[in-house]
């Protein structure tokens, strides 16, 4: 069985949330008291591998560790380690950053190299007013660890007009002294963003139009199946776009989505999953069928599930 579809979409990256929990409360993702899935109904690590596994054997080659927040899911180094046993050509994280100086070792052991870290601002007031938190400091210092440990980071940033679209030039500076790519993401309409969306959505084409006016943006390939496309200025410094909204790249999408309580989603904005949990090798191959004729082949407009639950 091969994971592709009516449209020739060939499946071969998975999201898989750990959690859909987390330590910081960033306006644009949750409300300040979000209710959470009991733990008692998230995967094991040893139902993450076999799940994973029996996907490998399909035609995923990329797999992403996300939350919620996964570095807060008390045995996430279990489930890392037992992804690890399955030699996945590419396994990488995205986390806020705060909890990684606890699973450097735990991570490089894993081979998990790749992280994306998510950070709103480079100013401390401006980034609490965001995710609810004082936390700027301790996100700085894992990503100036992480980069001195060998790790590859990216920054997501998501531009919010009236909040942090006035630091483009700041985080273009960052990277240029850090050497970490950053990636600019519009403001999506999933969940608690809908509410936010009039009032602060700013185009990707809009943030590219100012940085031009100091810089001069050079493209860079991208893949086909590429949720960002990238430029890079005066040579060394690498930024990137996600324009889910001003640019969606449904028709070329390859991506599914596990939930932490073992749902698969055939695309963030799908409004239904289907559980994988306790089903034989046979049922799940079954549903793997049906999910391959649940994905859009355009974008929808809007979703009112929380992005924590499915994954960022």
């Amino acid at each position: 069985m091969q994971l592709v579809d009516q449209w020739n979409r060939r499946i071969r990256k998975l999201r898989v949330s750990l959690t859909d929990q987390c330590n910081l409360r960033c306006r644009y993702c949750m409300p300040l008291h979000p209710e959470f899935l009991d733990k008692s109904s998230y995967l094991t690590p040893q139902q993450y591998k076999e799940v994973i596994g029996e996907l490998l054997d399909y035609g995923i080659e990329e797999v992403r560790i996300t939350g919620g927040e996964p570095l807060v899911r008390q045995d996430f180094d279990e489930v890392i380690q037992e992804l690890a046993k399955l030699k996945i050509p590419s396994l990488s994280l995205t986390t806020n950053g705060l909890l990684l100086h606890r699973y450097w070792d735990v991570l490089k052991a894993a081979n998990v190299l790749n992280l994306n870290v998510s950070l709103d601002s480079l100013q401390p007031s401006t980034q609490a007013a965001i995710a609810r938190r004082d936390c700027l400091a301790d996100i700085l210092r894992n990503i100036q660890e992480g980069i001195a440990r060998g790790f590859s980071l990216k920054v997501n940033t998501v531009v919010m007009r009236g909040i942090n679209d006035c630091e483009l030039f700041d985080f273009v500076e960052f990277a240029r002294k850090t050497g970490v790519t950053v990636r600019f993401l519009e403001l999506m309409r999933v969940g608690y963003a809908n509410s936010l969306y009039e009032e602060h959505y700013v185009s990707a084409q809009e943030c590219i139009a100012r940085l031009q006016e100091r810089y001069t943006l050079t493209p860079l390939p991208a893949a086909p199946d590429s949720t960002a496309f990238y430029f890079t200025i005066d040579e060394n410094v690498k930024v990137g776009f996600i324009a889910s909204e001003s640019q969606p790249f449904c028709s070329s999408c390859s991506r599914w989505r596990l939930t932490a309580d073992g749902r698969l989603f055939a695309c963030l904005f799908s409004e239904e999953g289907l559980s994988v949990r306790d089903k034989t090798p046979g049922q799940r191959q079954q549903i793997y069928q049906q999910l391959l004729g649940m994905k859009p082949l355009r974008r929808v407009e809007q979703v009112s599930h929380p992005m924590y639950g499915l994954g960022g």
